[in-house]
């Protein structure tokens, strides 16, 4: 998945705390009794250099449903791979064992190599960075999954150091460098068996959302070609192993129609037959499945339904990219390339949670965007195609997530076991029957706090925040930092506000001279412990600074990182937020606001 597409949901992605119940629940897996700690064997297991082999009439079944571990061994920060780089743990082989017991069986590991290339070294990859993608590879062997593993973000314009771009001038470098990663990456694991999976690229294009330019389209050719010329050359294994390809950005509309792709000929397969699979992905449409905005959150013959019987405003549900278009696309896939011995993997496909749209009816719109996933897994497993769901790890709004990748738990056991049966089943109409129920337990009194951070970073964060928030000793500390890096407690006091019902409050934190560091502000938001709500109404916010009153028109009222309200004021790293005019006080902040139909959460 692009990098903006995923991490846009970060700081907005919660865990959800409610009650869920429905039809759903964790499904038990056929292979094993429990999860097992790394290195251990079990009944899963498969040695990784036996002589397993899956032909092409049997692989699709063989992989079945499958799921990606995203935004892990493709993370990044300025450049440099780091698996925890975008706000998830280490990857563990009890979350492997957790995805494998939910009945996923193939997985798919994005990975980014970047800054662990040294160019001034023959583009030598680091080789504790191909232990490590080794190591994950294994918990999967551990489990007697299909593993995938990819060259994720490298080809990223928006990634820093990207350098596999198509649109550049210096083609022949950039050859010389993909050739030389991929060919380690095979000989790294030329004697793994064909439970593995070579991806050559993801999303690959010259970050211009038109139709393909013909220059650039005939660079990603090149590309695949490449990959499978090269990982054929290393022998053992690989002359036999299975290849997958994308076409321009994976798009199928772009690899199926006569926009100028051309799947790579694979003389030097040792098969007999065919080892070569494409790579598309499925987020149709955008608006419903990726557009971070409490819109669009309805979609096809499900949401259709809660639209009669809920009354839902007809344009909660997106009017394109329903069952028949979705239909119409999977089939020519089939028809081009299924029929052709060129199994089509839906490398990613998912959409993204808007359960939070309407508060009171949380559980349908979930039961909804299981009803998709499950669309999209039956579809491709009815017509021969493998669908591997997108997991970033992150839950609640807007976020994919699955699982809790701390706990291991299931996040939406629902969608798991839809996807699940919809695979087995062949039947992409198995999510119509499904029905979540989200119970929320109401409290007779909540709270609201001011959050602030000026240009030098003296701070306090949200209340959900997990190292300042409110369970660390930092949260009623204006904090600043030293020289040294040591916190500083400015002396500050911050007045919260008790939350009861309806009416009007304020927050505020005094006692310090804003304007003797700063002057400007890098946020100000008020923060609260209570989950968000669409039908709470927000109105009459003023800011003061010190005794100077400012009306805010359109402050931005949203959920937080963990789900709960939050109202924002000020926030130069979001450009949807309109400029606020003000002064740096010399003594306090405070922030009134009034609160309206706050029966959702107080009872």
């Amino acid at each position: 998945m692009n990098f903006w597409k995923k991490l846009a949901a970060v700081s907005l992605t919660a865990a959800m705390t409610f009650t869920i119940s429905g039809c759903g629940g964790t499904s038990d897996s056929s292979k094993k009794d429990g999860a097992s700690e790394a290195g251990e064997s079990n009944s899963a297991a498969v040695p990784y250099d036996g002589d397993f082999t899956v032909g092409v009439n049997d692989v699709a079944e063989a992989m079945g449903a499958g799921w990606n571990l995203g935004n892990q061994l493709e993370a990044s920060i300025g450049g440099m791979p780091d698996e925890t780089a975008w706000s998830n743990p280490v990857v563990t082989q009890e979350l492997i064992s957790a995805v494998a017991d939910a009945g996923f069986t193939s997985i798919r590991v994005p990975v980014s190599y970047l800054d662990k290339i040294n160019d001034a070294d023959g583009y030598t990859v680091d080789s504790a960075w191909l232990d490590r993608v080794e190591e994950v590879v294994q918990y999967c062997y551990q489990e007697g999954l299909y593993v995938i593993i990819n060259m994720h973000g490298d080809g990223y314009y928006t990634v820093d150091h990207g350098w596999l771009l198509c649109a550049d001038d210096n083609q022949d470098e950039i050859c010389a460098k993909y050739e030389a990663v991929w060919k380690q990456i095979a000989e790294r694991f030329s004697k793994y068996d064909e439970h593995l999976i070579f991806e050559s690229m993801n999303e690959e294009f010259n970050n211009t959302y038109s139709d393909p330019d013909p220059t650039a389209y005939a660079n990603i050719n090149k590309y695949n070609q490449i990959f499978v010329d090269t990982v054929r050359a290393t022998g053992d294994k690989n002359t036999h192993r299975w290849l997958l390809v994308p076409g321009w950005n994976t798009d199928i509309n772009y690899t199926v129609g006569d926009y100028g792709f051309e799947m790579p000929t694979d003389a030097n397969c040792t098969a007999g037959e065919s080892r070569m699979m494409l790579s598309v992905h499925y987020y149709t449409p955008w608006d419903y499945c990726g557009t971070e905005e409490l819109t669009g959150y309805l979609w096809g013959e499900y949401g259709g339904n809660l639209i009669k019987q809920y009354r839902f405003p007809k344009m909660a549900r997106p009017n394109w990219g329903d069952e028949a278009y979705m239909d119409d696309l999977f089939q020519q896939l089939h028809d081009k390339f299924v029929v052709n011995h060129i199994p089509v993997v839906i490398g990613e496909y998912g959409a993204i949670d808007k359960s939070t749209a309407v508060a009171d009816f949380g559980g349908q719109i979930q039961s909804n965007r299981a009803y998709f996933d499950g669309y999209v897994a039956g579809k491709a497993a009815s017509l021969g195609m493998i669908p591997v769901y997108w997991d970033n790890g992150f839950n609640g709004v807007y976020g994919f997530g699955l699982f809790d990748r701390n706990t291991y738990e299931q996040t939406q056991p629902e969608i798991i076991s839809t996807i699940i049966k919809a695979v087995a089943e062949k039947n992409p109409q198995v999510g119509m029957d499904v029905e979540i129920v989200y119970e929320v337990e109401k409290a007779s009194e909540v709270h609201a706090y001011l959050g602030i951070q000026t240009e030098i970073y003296t701070f306090r964060n949200s209340y959900s925040d997990a190292s300042y928030g409110a369970s660390t000793e930092h949260f009623n500390t204006l904090i600043k930092w030293s020289e040294d890096d040591e916190i500083i407690d400015t002396g500050a006091a911050f007045t919260d506000a008790t939350i009861t019902g309806d009416g009007t409050y304020s927050v505020g934190v005094s006692g310090y001279d804003f304007s003797s560091d700063s002057t400007k502000l890098n946020m100000l938001f008020v923060s609260t412990d209570f989950k968000y709500y669409d039908k709470i109404k927000v109105s009459d916010v003023v800011l003061k600074c010190d005794d100077t009153e400012i009306p805010i028109a359109n402050p931005i009222v949203m959920a937080d990182d963990a789900g709960n309200m939050y109202i924002e004021l000020v926030n130069i790293y979001n450009t949807d937020l309109a400029a606020l005019d003000y002064t740096m006080p010399k003594n306090s902040f405070t922030i009134e606001f009034t609160l309206n139909n706050m029966d959702a959460v107080i009872g």
